[in-house]
């Protein structure tokens, strides 16, 4: 089972207007998964319309504690470039939480390359963030059991109180 949780890392505003003197940062992102699910990031990457040149999209790079594993998505579900005052929706990337792993809170970056080239590789964005991996539910016992469990107990104790009502044969004298 899938469980897919998505947090829209919007505006994505990359520092266009700054001359990409600092790369635009988002506000560390937390989210809950269920250990045994992925968990997935969407994201909505935008060129500020007051920005008059194209900007490509032309790789990433990331960093995650192991032993998760992250699926980058960007070159896949976003297109190479967006032209001023565009934006482009989709899931930047997901994270696999593997059967058997520890809960806890595990740690990643994310890094948006690019440029006004498609040769540049500035860091137009920053995503730091963190995985809290929780354990699935226990079950609980459904009411058939319960009911074998009951009816198993009144089985036996009405073969406990049947033989002490058993009646001693009667001798004649």
């Amino acid at each position: 089972m899938i469980n897919k949780k998505s947090v829209s890392l919007c505006a994505l505003v990359f520092a266009v207007l700054l001359g990409f003197n600092s790369p635009a940062f988002a506000d560390p992102v937390v989210l809950d998964g269920v250990i045994g699910s992925t968990v997935s990031f969407d994201a909505d990457i935008q060129n500020p319309i007051e920005n008059v040149d194209t900007l490509f999209l032309n790789g990433s790079s990331f960093t995650i504690d192991s032993p998760l594993s992250l699926n980058d998505l960007l070159l896949v579900n976003f297109p190479a470039s967006i032209a001023a005052g565009d934006e482009a929706l989709g899931t930047l990337f997901s994270v696999d939480l593997p059967v058997g792993l520890a809960p806890g809170l595990y740690n990643g970056t994310y890094f948006i390359l690019g440029g006004f080239t498609p040769s540049d590789q500035e860091t137009l964005a920053e995503i730091d963030f963190q995985i809290n991996a929780q354990p699935a539910a226990s079950p609980v016992p459904e009411p058939g059991t319960w009911v074998l469990l009951l009816t198993g107990a009144g089985a036996a104790g009405m073969m406990l109180f049947g033989k002490r009502r058993q009646v001693s044969p009667v001798r004649a004298a």
